[in-house]
């Protein structure tokens, strides 16, 4: 028997092979050092985006018939609009709001159009008392700066309120409330909830682990497929499924086509978590203490990484044992495009229902999607990075994935055997349940 020759080619053999047959062309590096810059250039981008927000000063001009109402309007404003972060020195840091006073409104709304100032608040106060403030900008109405105008004109009603009482009312100076949202589903660290910071960073890392995990099924899992279907067309396969069985022949490929991918994949990765380490160091070398806080790798955990690192690899072991079956049982590389297109948009559902479940949305489908191979991979990761879940959940999921993976490998053992005899027939759902039962 073939497959008990100790001489035959075996699993660990076909594995070395595709291994070096990746790894040493000239593709691999070059794509391997392309991708590796693109890293660099995400894991620097937020001290990139603090550097341009920091140099970002919105010049608002305020608008009031009122004398005293609009010069309280820009004491209110300016002492919302310019809290100095967490760790700045008041005395040093820049203001990134600027609000002065303009009398001309025509002149105000031109030089707005023009783009010499972010935008125009005008307050009045109506016959009935209350204060109407309109806030115009050249960016979205909706946007950042805007909704904290919008604070800042809820106070200044109040201001302009308190100082309408009778001077007998006896009431505290306006003070600057505090905001801090609470999430009652926010993931814990030692039995204590995460911050707010945390809890960004960890939204911001889920992003990335799931782009991560998507590219990786996708390219790797087509390089699998094409090496297959490239021995197939070269008839190959017929020489080597004689001389190995066809579980070896389908554990080497997905093996060695896999380790070849996660070297590039380290090669990318650890310079850019290297990077990510010391952000805060690069930041504040860059941009002063004041704005060298909030690295993505805040609240970054072990059991994170450990969680990620598992559906890592049961995410693309099953989709490259799939891709090998598609490989097997087309009869030339190009009829691999017929048979993708499926695949790639099931990584695709799993890749945007993670993406919803990173911004809170979803709850329902999101939690059961966080159970169903192949969806499971992305979306259980990421309710892990942002969210509450219980251990027996993450158990469940990982048992449904392994469990899954092991009914795909019989399958597609079954398919990759009999896909060496379907030469110049059309790739269809009846061939492949054919080949499969026949194998």
């Amino acid at each position: 028997m073939a497959g008990r020759d100790p001489l035959l080619p075996n699993a660990a053999i076909v594995a070395r092979r595709e291994y070096r047959d990746r790894t040493r062309g000239p593709l691999f590096i070059a794509s391997t050092i392309i991708l590796m810059a693109l890293a660099l250039g995400v894991a620097l981008a937020p001290i990139a985006i603090r550097y341009f927000d920091r140099q970002t000063v919105t010049r608002i001009a305020v608008i009031a018939s009122d004398d005293a109402l609009a010069l309280r309007a820009i004491g209110v404003a300016d002492g919302l609009l310019n809290i100095p972060p967490a760790g700045a020195d008041p005395a040093t840091w820049e203001k990134t709001f600027l609000l002065e006073r303009a009398t001309d409104p025509d002149a105000a709304e031109g030089r707005l159009l023009s783009g010499a100032i972010g935008g125009v608040m005008k307050v009045e106060r109506l016959p009935t008392g209350q204060i109407d403030v309109q806030y115009r900008t050249n960016g979205p109405a909706d946007g950042v700066r805007s909704q904290l105008v919008g604070f800042a004109a809820i106070a200044i009603g109040i201001l302009d309120w308190t100082a309408t009482l009778p001077a007998d009312a006896q009431l505290d100076p306006f003070l600057t409330p505090r905001f801090e949202p609470v999430s009652i589903n926010a993931p814990t660290i030692g039995g204590e909830p995460v911050d707010q910071q945390q809890l960004a960073s960890r939204a911001f890392l889920g992003i990335v682990f799931v782009v991560l995990i998507f590219i990786t099924v996708v390219i790797y899992g087509m390089w699998v497929a094409t090496g297959v279907a490239a021995e197939k067309s070269s008839r190959v396969m017929e020489l080597m499924i004689s001389a190995a069985s066809p579980r070896q022949l389908l554990t080497g490929k997905v093996v060695g086509i896999g380790l070849a991918g996660l070297t590039q994949y380290l090669a990318i990765a650890l310079p850019a978590l290297g990077v990510l380490a010391v952000q805060d160091t690069i930041a504040e070398f860059i941009l002063g203490p004041s704005w060298a806080s909030g690295a993505p790798l805040v609240g970054l955990t072990p059991d994170l990484l450990a969680t990620y690192g598992v559906f890592f690899l049961l995410g693309f072991t099953l989709f490259a044992l799939i891709y090998a079956a598609m490989g097997a049982f087309v009869s030339r590389p190009e009829d691999l495009q017929t048979l993708s297109l499926p695949l790639s948009l099931l990584a695709m559902v799993g890749y945007l229902s993670a993406i919803v479940a990173l911004g809170g949305g979803g709850r329902g489908f999101v939690t059961i999607l966080s159970f169903v191979p192949p969806f499971s991979p992305f979306v259980m990761l990421a309710r892990v990075m942002i969210g509450q879940v219980e251990p027996w959940e993450l158990a469940l999921s990982i048992g449904l994935l392994v469990a899954a993976i092991l009914v795909v490998a019989v399958v597609a053992t079954r398919v990759y055997a009999a896909g060496v005899l379907l030469y110049g027939q059309r790739p269809g759902l009846r061939a492949f349940i054919s080949a499969a039962r026949r194998a």
